[in-house]
């Protein structure tokens, strides 16, 4: 998933398109996996210029991938993108493009993990203290209670479809949120601290 505007960046171009190194953030992402065996690759860009960024990743990338638009919302873009793969029998796993330093053995553990127990979902503790904010007021919690939820998400080809299909929630935040609405239950895997998202300006200091 490559296809957001990355305003919090407050760049010129999208985040995932800034070049660190000589390569955008996005070649960098998919470098690190792009060996993974048996693996079909699409990529989901914006749709408003989509001919440039088209362009400019076809630059980078020579392999045999698919490059695809996206829409206006995130949730939308994947659904671009799943809708797209014509064989349901296998597995997907969504990414952000903005999640440069993920590597191929937490997929292929993802993918093990998702075969076994129908999705893998991976995740992080924090290793802050954590409070809970209303508005009028703000609570401690245990942060035991809490995860921090990653991509790759990786589902059943034909499961995401049928719940795509079957939703009324076009604003879901990521897909293991669309799948809770079916109370299909997520198998949570533990994922890695470095596969951080690049958010701000600041976070392109993990590149160093």
């Amino acid at each position: 998933m490559a296809a957001g505007s990355g305003e919090r960046m407050k760049s010129n171009v999208p985040k995932q398109f800034i070049e660190i190194n000589g390569l955008p953030i996005l070649i960098h992402t998919y470098n690190n996996i792009k060996k993974i065996d048996n693996t079909k690759f699409i990529i989901v860009l914006p749709d408003e210029n989509f001919k440039k960024w088209e362009s400019l990743v076809k630059n980078f990338i020579k392999d045999d991938v698919d490059i695809i638009r996206g829409s206006r919302e995130r949730n939308l873009s994947v659904r671009n993108g799943i809708n797209h793969i014509n064989d349901d029998s296998g597995y997907v796993a969504i990414h952000d493009g903005v999640r440069p330093f993920i590597n191929e053995d937490l997929i292929k553990k993802l993918f093990n993990e998702a075969k076994k127990r129908g999705n893998a979902i991976p995740f992080t503790t924090s290793h802050n203290s954590m409070r809970r904010v209303d508005k009028k007021n703000n609570y401690a919690v245990d942060r035991s209670s809490y995860v921090q939820i990653q991509t790759p998400q990786v589902f059943q080809i034909s499961e995401l479809k049928k719940c795509m299909k079957n939703t009324s929630n076009y604003n879901f935040t990521d897909e293991a949120s669309l799948f809770d609405e079916f109370d299909i239950k997520i198998n949570l895997v533990e994922g890695s601290d470095e596969n951080i998202k690049i958010t701000t300006e600041k976070d392109l200091n993990y590149f160093s």
